[in-house]
């Protein structure tokens, strides 16, 4: 029995199915390949950018020693003539501290002295041993010596280790402890561009270094700088575009990890000055960004409060920036249209570190205890001044 016949027309949107499905085939295919494409073009950008870097003209550290307990410290008896550029000269002494003159431990009958705990801002990158501003306090407060044991890339657990382990070396009456927003941020972080630090934690009230012995640095590796490009992958992108990263956010994140740590080591910093008999200040250095009101502003103020419960004074010098006339920014910072010099952007200029020295200077004049450590005459509050 033969099969019935299909009505006529019943083929033809077969057809039509057919066609459409090809379609679309061709038009997933087309979206696959371009994705590829894409990719394959993400990757060799990202590719040859990686192959593109180069060793810094000035590598990072190239002054500086494995320390197990701090991660580096500079090397001693260093005489570097033209280390950031032409004439900017790098000194250390015999403990390898950064010198302008030669620094006795003891203190001559009468003498005062102030030392200056920190990173890269206070050590003076980008500028000669005798224009920081720690060396610089030395002509703003006649009589007083300085000490500067700040070092590069210093979080502000690196500071406090050191000074716990070395400070009580060199006998001082006023200890400034200087921080600045990426001090902070480098606090959270086990390392710095391939060299590993220690990172402090609070166990049961108690101050822990953790990742100690420090791991020794092994060498300046291409990846360790890839790391930066990261943000340029297209899928990078749209996981940003899923989270939060703005500027509030990540210092929201980087501020969870630090502030309880930040609490106890300012309190613990504060024993060991009266221990040692210096008077604490905790000093806030500006970067060129916060001459505007943004988010690092609750950073500063709850530093300081973390800093008042502790017993220690502050002095943040934002406000003072705030005063400067926007003009002058360029001759504070380096930046690419001010001096020429290797591996410091973004860091103040001689000019700069002379205005810090100025305005430190009177707000230590200002505060009674640091008034009284050094013998200076009693000053009135610093006011704050359009340009310096």
């Amino acid at each position: 029995m033969s099969s019935p016949s299909r009505p006529p027309g019943r083929e033809r949107p077969r057809g039509r199915s057919h066609a459409v499905r090809r379609a679309l085939r061709v038009v997933v295919l087309s979206i696959v390949a371009v994705v590829v494409l894409e990719g394959l073009a993400s990757v060799g950008l990202l590719t040859g950018d990686i192959a593109a870097i180069r060793r810094p003209p000035v590598a990072n550290f190239r002054q500086s020693a494995y320390d197990s307990l701090v991660g580096w410290v500079s090397f001693p008896n260093l005489a570097i003539r033209d280390d950031f550029g032409p004439g900017l000269a790098l000194t250390t002494n015999a403990d390898g501290l950064r010198i302008h003159r030669p620094v006795a431990r003891a203190l001559a009958p009468g003498e005062r002295r102030i030392m200056c705990s920190g990173a890269s801002f206070t050590f003076g990158s980008g500028v000669a041993d005798g224009d920081t501003f720690c060396a610089r306090l030395e002509q703003e407060l006649p009589g007083v010596r300085t000490l500067n044991v700040a070092q590069l890339g210093y979080g502000v657990d690196q500071s406090f280790l050191w000074y716990r382990r070395d400070g009580a070396r060199w006998p001082s009456q006023v200890h400034l402890f200087i921080v600045n927003g990426s001090d902070l941020d480098r606090t959270a972080s086990k390392d710095l561009t391939g060299y590993a630090k220690p990172v402090l934690a609070v166990d049961h009230d108690t101050l822990v270094a953790r990742n100690v012995p420090v791991p020794r640095w092994t060498g300046w590796s291409r990846w360790d700088q890839a790391k930066g490009l990261v943000p340029d992958l297209r899928i990078a992108q749209v996981v940003a575009n899923r989270v939060d990263l703005s500027e509030t956010a990540q210092y929201r994140r980087v501020d969870a990890k630090v502030w309880p740590m930040m609490d106890v080591l300012l309190r613990d910093l504060a024993r060991l000055d009266r221990e040692r008999h210096a008077a604490p200040v905790l000093v806030y250095l500006p970067g060129e960004p916060e001459f505007a009101p943004g988010p690092r502003d609750e950073r500063r103020r709850h530093i300081a409060r973390s800093a008042a419960a502790a017993g220690i004074p502050v002095v943040d010098l934002t406000a003072d920036l705030r005063a400067v006339a926007p003009d002058s920014l360029d001759w504070m910072y380096i930046t690419p249209n001010a001096l020429p010099v290797r591996g410091s952007g973004g860091h103040f200029t001689p000019t700069g570190h002379r205005w810090v020295a100025q305005r430190l200077a009177e707000h230590l004049r200002a505060l009674p205890s640091t008034a009284a450590a050094l013998a200076l005459p009693p000053a009135a509050a610093p006011a704050a001044i359009a340009s310096r």
